[in-house]
């Protein structure tokens, strides 16, 4: 009996992303798809094809030799699919996270149908934009700390961190005369805890004990939540500034931080060949500089 397609192309997720949710996530399936696409894969193969550990699962040797055969297999279907597909449409997609997306693309699109209208651009989001499958996607717009980028990406948008939060709940709050005052105050977090520690560190606040408070992967909802009394959170200018300009969210403070991190475009090396792909690259970074 020969393996079926959605299996093979379920193990070649889970190869790939080290994950059965990671996997789930890329094919718009259920975790337990996978896991039960891999566990009658095993079966019908006789061997075992990964290690669980935790959330996580790690390829054994079968597990690698297979994996190798499947991307390259994949591979050569995948470059054939998207020949044909923007063989027949000028199209180009673009991989970026949201709050880029939403505060700095989407304002600027319609110079690029202007400039290019015979470019269709395709905007696939992701919350973590390069780390995820990149395979169907021309360009990637990544966020990374400054110097922390490859060779192969260029600057797009310097970011500087600021402290914001609505101006009801300065006044539930207050005083909130100095940086240190936020220890005491509900804080939202984006990924992870590091945006805050960093920030403290940068003013001279000493961090003794581990920051609480929410954490979310969408800006958006970062924003949204600041804006409406929900905590104090990290907003980055330029990104922020209708925000601030409209009343949304206000600044506490007036720190000068310089840039910690930025937005970069990396195009895929398969890609760069396409004109239709550096058109819009070379777009992009016009616009960065206006």
């Amino acid at each position: 009996m020969k393996a079926s397609l959605p299996a093979l192309r379920a193990f070649d997720a889970a190869a790939q992303h080290s994950s059965f949710r990671a996997a789930a996530e890329d094919l718009s399936v259920t975790p337990t798809a996978i896991s039960h696409h891999v566990r009658g894969l095993e079966d019908q193969l006789g061997v075992k094809l990964f290690y669980r550990e935790g959330r996580d699962v790690v390829l054994t040797e079968d597990g690698r030799r297979l994996a190798k055969a499947t991307r390259q297999a994949f591979g050569v279907l995948d470059n054939a699919v998207n020949s044909l597909r923007r063989g027949a449409r000028k199209a180009v997609r673009l991989m970026a996270g949201p709050i880029v997306t939403a505060r700095w693309l989407m304002p600027r699109i319609s110079d690029l149908w202007a400039a290019h209208p015979g470019i269709e651009l395709e905007v696939v989001p992701s919350s973590q934009p390069g780390v995820q499958n990149t395979e169907n996607v021309d360009i990637v717009i990544r966020w990374a700390r400054m110097g922390e980028m490859s060779d192969n990406a260029t600057k797009l948008l310097e970011l500087r961190p600021v402290a914001i939060a609505s101006k009801d709940f300065v006044a539930e709050h207050a005083p909130i005369a100095h940086a240190s005052d936020l220890l005491r105050l509900p804080l939202l977090h984006q990924k992870n805890h590091w945006g805050w520690l960093d920030w403290f560190a940068t003013m001279k606040v000493p961090v003794s004990n581990p920051l609480s408070g929410p954490i979310f992967q969408d800006s958006n909802v970062l924003l949204r939540g600041a804006a409406e009394g929900q905590g104090v959170t990290i907003g980055w200018l330029p990104l922020i500034d209708p925000d601030l300009a409209e009343g949304r969210v206000v600044r506490l403070f007036d720190e000068d931080i310089a840039p910690t991190h930025a937005y970069f475009v990396e195009v895929v090396n398969r890609s760069s060949a396409r004109r239709e792909v550096q058109h819009v690259e070379k777009w992009l970074l016009k616009q960065s500089k206006e």
